[in-house]
């Protein structure tokens, strides 16, 4: 017996994708730190990939 539940799936997909980006931060943050230099990473910690992204 298959029953539609809309906020069911709704839910389901919400953790789905929340335990997604969860996994994929830190790989991205790795990924922005190496493109960044000590001094701006212990200042403030950047989200966006700096100026040395074409070098390493």
């Amino acid at each position: 017996m298959v029953e539609h539940r809309p906020w069911l799936t709704f839910l389901t997909h919400a953790i789905l994708l929340l335990g997604c980006l969860i996994i994929a931060f830190p790989i991205y943050t790795t990924f922005v730190a190496s493109t960044h230099s000590l001094d701006a990473i212990t200042s403030s910690f950047p989200l966006l990939p700096g100026r040395h992204l074409i070098e390493n």
